[in-house]
């Protein structure tokens, strides 16, 4: 379990005998220090690296089934997002360009001189989109599911549906100042998140008790709960800035996947990525929601390892 010793400037250094997951076969958990922070990465593997970077609500470990068919052929790299996991936060902020930075050079540092393939997941995106347009001649391709790009769409998402909970009810809530979510959701995180996973699953089975309890604690350590929400406080700074980025489209390969099921962004997915990217496959998986690499991972993973290995 990791823990959490704060430090005199009021930052963060994140420590743990034993990680907070288990470790794939063949994977070690590691850190690097990026610009001040100690990032927090699952690697394994040999050959060109694959960079997982994951989403809102989970950790390196929602990839922990594609992992092992990556590694056959690539290094792969499941780091933790600043301030979650086993990551410390960011000490420059949580906006898009920010984070992408850390992330980026951390990439740059395994990768070496080659290329490598990104692979994100929701909130992942938001915090990748800026290196993959600053950084065209490092990224090989582009696997991009459940999120949009941050633009000015976002704010046409409805907050209240007629089936009641909207699936981005959350982003206002979240984004609210004072600490309001984190103040509320405090000693509740695995009711919260239990709620808030299986409302954007289609395939709820996928979420056993273990996964969740796994999940609420790591998302209990204070600064991981508050940097969670930081994200989405940062959303506007994080659309302004992708408003210049788009001037570039990304012109390496990308695949967008859309969950077809509850829960998931289904084509618009593929549409939107298709605005910002010059070659675009676009894919909706049926049996999956928003949480695509552990509700459906058979039919993902089946079509990352195509994409990556034609």
């Amino acid at each position: 379990m990791a823990l959490e010793n704060k430090q005199a400037d009021g930052s963060f250094v994140v420590t743990g005998s034993t990680p907070e997951f288990p470790l794939p076969q063949g994977f070690s958990s590691e850190y690097q220090t990026v610009d001040g922070i100690n990032m927090h990465y699952v690697k394994g593997g040999h050959g060109p690296l694959v960079y997982l970077v994951h989403g809102f609500g989970q950790a390196w470990y929602e990839w922990h089934q594609l992992m092992p068919q990556l590694a056959t052929n690539h290094t792969v790299v499941a780091v933790d997002l600043p301030g979650l996991g086993m990551s410390q936060p960011p000490l420059t902020g949580y906006s898009g360009e920010q984070v992408a930075e850390y992330l980026y050079k951390l990439a740059e540092t395994l990768s070496g001189d080659e290329k490598f393939t990104l692979i994100a997941h929701d909130i992942g995106i938001w915090n990748t989109y800026p290196m993959a347009v600053k950084h065209q001649d490092k990224i090989d391709k582009v696997i991009y599911m459940e999120a949009p790009v941050p633009d000015q769409r976002m704010y046409d998402f409805p907050a209240f549906s007629p089936q009641g909970e909207s699936l981005v009810w959350h982003f206002s809530f979240f984004a609210a100042q004072n600490r309001l979510a984190e103040t509320l959701i405090a000693g509740n995180e695995g009711f919260f998140l239990t709620h808030f996973i299986q409302q954007h699953a289609a395939n709820k089975e996928a979420f056993t008790p273990a996964l969740l309890e796994m999940y609420s604690r790591s998302y209990s350590k204070p600064h991981s709960l508050t940097a969670s929400f930081e994200y989405y406080r940062a959303l506007n700074v994080s659309i302004a800035q992708n408003r210049k980025l788009a001037e570039t489209k990304l012109e390496m390969p990308v695949m967008a996947i859309g969950g077809g099921g509850h829960g998931g962004m289904g084509q618009f997915q593929v549409d939107q990525m298709k605005q910002y990217a010059t070659d675009v496959q676009g894919h909706v998986l049926s049996g999956g929601g928003h949480w695509l690499p552990e509700e459906c991972p058979s039919e993902l993973n089946a079509l990352v390892l195509g994409f990556i290995n034609p």
